[in-house]
């Protein structure tokens, strides 16, 4: 060690490296659980992402004084480690707790949208979070104030880089282990404390480091307020009363205090890298004075800066706070633009963020470390001119980054073709983030460095400056995704990046001298470079024969409709979020037959008259609810999170039954968990359609306390249908689902949404005690009336026949294991893993093992006249769907029903002779006998002998016989129809 070098930083790294670890899981931890009260729409994402950062800003400005007066600035970062791992560890049952709370207090500020709901949602999310946050935004002030006290020569920012690059490396290391091991292992309260152990770490680290640097402090090396109180370099004069004494205590270093001669002992600490949940998190920045004022007491440089246009740079120390607010700024900005561009093609699960994020912050990190080796070189007398050059390269690194992102879907296909598996897929996703953000993300890291080391030689502290690049962080969301996405554009957002950068180069350069022609060459080149790059990142582009008819570019992602002709001419439509949600392009027969499960269910079993009040969750094409509607309601109110998709309603009009113009419909956009929880009165039916479980947040929506809060908003006797996607879950979900379901319904029912095995859909129906009526009851002639006027189910047998299990039955079938709640997300992290899988047989498995459990409705689920013989008459239809179902399960695949088995058509026959009225396995039948003459052979007389006196059958018997050229057999079955059916027109 020398009075040049300092200390050997092994310590203090590896208490940087603890500390960003740390604060990257507890930003991690705590945006998520907030999310829970604030919710998933976009101004909820916004402010609690904000609220943090502006957390990070408040503790950075507020303790920035105390960093600097502190007698051991080593001892007050253990305090701030410390305060916010106690937070850390008691913080995921606070967030709980006000994830009950926060959606009624906030409800109607939150529901109406618009700038007091983002002020309401930033306020709430900055209060929640400032006793996590605030500590770690000013424990980077007292590291450097440390460290620069033990190395007064280090002027270059070399071991500030270090520090800063271990620190970032950490977070980095941090994003992948907490969501790939620590969460899915221990949940969200445990792996709060394990992360707190990485806080508590680093404290001890730095504590470590600062007893072994005790008394190494240069002899002539003041403290930021010297003997006399006077800044170090001050040429002001100015003094201020000094305060004597040795060495305080713990306490005495959040206090306001000068001391009286050069600080000796605890010296150092490390840095805690506040907001590193977005990658671009500039956790490192330069000192807090307006950017509209001029300091002119400035301090006597150690800089030298001989060889810029201006040398006095120091002495403005403004201009510094004002890049490094802009790389906050900027950094966010295009990780907001980015990461939603990728997300066209990427499946957008909690790990896809964590492997984005990872990228950034290791590039981040790496040029950090890789600027210190070079810093003095690069400084040497022209630290303006290498700031403003970082800025320029900035600038122009946008151009490639979409250059990459266009070409993003290409990689990803090239590296992870589907189904490749989390390891495979993972590796994709951090290879392409690498390849769109890492150079970016290298000169940002090595621009943070620059400015930490410029700031750090003033010995005003960074306490200020850093509050700066944590208010440019807080500021992107809002600019870059509320601002710029819906109205610019995914491309034209993306450039933004490149034109603030190009801006805060002029503004730098103007006020540091440089050349006007320089200063305005640069910003000709760097807009002139924007046309190398793509014109559009709108990168999902429509399958054969699908025209687009309109498109929003959005936060949640590219939305688009399309068309095509359908049968009779009539248009075909179909929505689609980015590449893998596609919805509609059919008859919406299958989304109006699930609406009206659930609906029929309700009103069968509650009051007379319409349906009192009903909820539907998700809207998609808006067919479920418009299905549902079929039934008579007297009100019903529809959620979707995607505000532009309720926009776009009317172009389903056609089998949405035109829910938008339905004067008992009220559609709102907003979080479907945040809204329900939010709800003042109560319903009689709430429908929770298919959400896709691996996408980031969904899991929420299986969790208890959601199925709770619906619970608490049903009256006595209302029914809560919620729609399981079998064919995106495995059967361990599924029956984690609903062993959770069952928890909060103890009275629940399983139904099955359509007859099909690639895509089924399980109802889980959980019904409200209520002390006039033990159990579940459907009232016969309602049934009957009301399936008379559908077109998807009209025959109350066709509802029986869906039904799978009771209570009992899937009590005992989900078994003991895991619930899925807001503490232990299971579903968040498995259902991700079998979504990277995408494994196309999991309907047809999960379909198979229900199935094999399956019962049938119990005659005791039906009153009323007539109960006993629809009962007896379901039994025949509900073993004919059950035949139809074994066969649609055995077929897989197979398109071409003239490729299928006799074993597998076998199973449409016995549906066939189970009941002939279940029309599915009638189609398949008539079908299968057209296209295989073999299989016509063995199933038309099985079908001839089970309906003797129907017509079609005799038809497609004499097709077949025709076809097969047996002229005696068809003379014969022909003679028999005719004498049956005299006057009927036969082949």
């Amino acid at each position: 060690m020398s009075a040049t070098t300092g200390p050997r930083d092994g310590l203090l790294l590896v208490a940087a490296f603890a500390s960003g670890a740390a604060a990257l899981a507890y930003e991690m931890l705590w945006t998520r659980m907030l999310a829970l009260s604030l919710g998933s729409e976009t101004v909820g994402v916004l402010a609690t992402l904000a609220g943090f950062f502006a957390g990070l800003a408040l503790g950075a400005a507020l303790l920035h004084d105390r960093s600097l007066r502190a007698r051991d600035p080593a001892r007050l970062f253990v305090v701030l480690e410390l305060v916010a791992a106690g937070f850390a560890v008691v913080s995921p049952h606070l967030l709980q707790l006000l994830a009950r709370v926060l959606p009624a207090w906030l409800g109607p500020v939150a529901a109406a949208g618009g700038a007091a709901a983002l002020a309401a949602s930033t306020a709430v999310a900055a209060a929640v979070l400032a006793l996590g946050a605030a500590p770690l935004g000013a424990s980077l002030a007292a590291l450097v104030e440390a460290r620069r006290r033990t190395c007064p020569s280090d002027q270059d920012g070399r071991g500030l880089g270090r520090i800063y690059g271990a620190n970032t490396l950490g977070a980095a290391l941090a994003a992948l282990v907490s969501v790939h091991l620590v969460f899915p292992a221990l949940g969200y309260g445990l792996g709060a404390a394990l992360a707190a152990l990485a806080g508590v770490g680093a404290a001890l680290a730095a504590r470590a480091w600062s007893a072994r640097t005790s008394g190494h402090v240069p002899s002539d090396m003041p403290s930021s307020t010297g003997p006399s109180g006077h800044v170090h370099g001050d040429m002001s004069g100015a003094t201020s009363a000094a305060v004597p004494g040795a060495s305080a205590p713990a306490a005495r270093d959040l206090a306001f205090e000068t001391p009286a001669s050069p600080v000796p002992g605890d010296l150092s600490s490390t840095p805690s890298p506040a907001a590193r949940d977005l990658p671009g998190s500039p956790g490192a920045p330069a000192a807090l004075a307006s950017p509209v004022s001029r300091d002119t007491s400035a301090p006597a440089v150690a800089v030298d800066a001989s060889r810029d246009p201006d040398p006095d740079l120091l002495r403005e120390p403004w201009l510094l706070d004002l890049v490094a607010f802009g790389a906050g700024l900027t950094g966010i900005g295009l990780q907001v633009v980015g990461v939603r561009v990728l997300g066209q093609h990427l499946e957008n699960t909690i790990y896809t963020f964590a492997h984005i994020l990872a990228a950034y912050l290791l590039a981040t990190g790496v040029g950090a470390l890789v600027y210190q080796r070079f810093a003095a070189r690069a400084v040497a007398g022209r630290p303006g001119t290498v700031t403003a050059v970082l800025l320029w390269l900035l600038a122009l690194l946008v151009v490639p980054a979409a250059i990459v992102l266009a070409q993003g879907p290409a990689l990803l296909q090239a590296l992870a073709p589907e189904a490749a598996g989390l390891a495979r897929a993972g590796a994709a996703e951090l290879a392409v983030a690498a390849l769109v953000f890492a150079p970016s993300a290298l000169l940002l890291g090595a621009l943070l460095s620059h400015v930490i080391g410029l700031v750090a030689a003033t010995g005003r502290g960074v306490g200020r400056t850093y509050a700066w690049n944590a208010l440019g962080c807080a500021a992107a969301p809002f600019v870059f995704g509320l601002v710029a996405v819906p109205r610019l554009g995914y491309a034209d957002a993306f450039y933004a990046v490149l034109y603030a950068y190009l801006a805060l180069f002029a503004v730098f350069g103007w006020f540091r001298r440089f050349s006007p022609v320089k200063l305005i060459g640069g910003v000709l080149a760097g807009v002139a470079l924007t046309a190398a790059g793509p014109r559009s990142l709108a990168l999902v582009s429509d399958s054969d024969g699908w025209v687009r008819r309109e498109e929003r570019q959005t936060l949640h992602g590219l939305v688009a409709v399309s068309e095509r002709p359908g049968p009779g001419g009539a248009p075909l439509r179909r929505l689609q979020i980015g590449k893998r949600f596609r919805m509609g392009g059919a008859a919406g027969f299958g989304e109006q037959r699930m609406g009206q499960v659930c609906s029929l269910l309700s009103h069968a079993s509650g009051p007379e008259g319409p349906i009192p009040k009903a909820l539907y969750l998700g809207l998609g094409t808006g067919s479920t609810m418009g299905g549902a509607l079929a039934v008579p309601h007297a009100a019903a109110e529809g959620v979707e999170l995607v505000p532009e998709i309720v926009e776009l309603l009317p172009h389903f009009a056609d089998i949405n039954h035109d829910l938008a113009k339905r004067p008992e419909v009220t559609l709102h956009a907003a979080d479907a968990r945040r809204y329900l929880a939010a709800a003042p009165g109560s319903y009689d039916l709430v429908v929770a359609d298919l959400f896709h479980p691996g996408q980031a947040g969904a899991s929420s929506l299986f969790a208890r306390e959601h199925f709770a809060a619906a619970r608490g908003h049903l009256r006595p006797g209302g029914l809560m249908c919620q729609w399981l996607p079998l064919y995106q879950l495995d059967e361990v979900d599924v029956r984690t689902i609903v062993r959770t379901f069952l928890d909060v319904f103890p009275e629940s029912y399983a139904f099955l949404g359509i007859y099909n095995a690639q895509n089924p859909a399980l109802a889980l129906v959980g019904r409200a005690p209520d002390p006039a009526e033990g159990q579940l009851h459907l009232d016969v002639a309602r049934l009957q009336a009301d399936t008379a006027k559908l077109q998807n189910i009209v025959d109350p047998r066709d509802l029986l026949a869906s039904y799978v299990m009771g209570p009992g039955e899937l009590a005992a079938w989900a078994g003991d294991g895991p619930r899925n709640t807001d503490l232990a997300p299971e579903i968040a992290f498995q259902a991700a893993r079998v979504a990277y899988r995408d494994d196309r047989t999991l309907g047809a498995h999960n379909l198979g093992v229900i199935l094999e459990r399956a019962v049938a409705a119990p005659a005791a689920l039906l009153t009323g006249s007539g109960a006993e013989a629809l009962a007896a008459a379901s039994a025949p239809f509900t073993a004919a769907a059950r035949h139809y179902l074994a066969g649609e399960i055995a077929r897989g695949d197979t398109a071409d029903l003239s490729s299928m088995s006799w074993e597998t058509a076998e199973h449409f026959v016995r549906a066939y002779e189970a009941d002939p009225a279940f029309a599915p396995a009638r189609g398949a039948l008539y079908t299968i006998a057209r296209k295989n003459q073999a299989l016509a052979a063995k199933l038309l007389p099985r079908m001839l002998a089970r309906t003797p006196d129907e017509p079609r059958v005799y038809e497609a018997y004499l097709l077949h016989l025709r076809a097969a050229g047996d002229q005696a057999a068809y003379q014969q079955l022909r003679a028999e129809a005719t004498a049956k059916f005299p006057g009927a027109t036969l082949p």
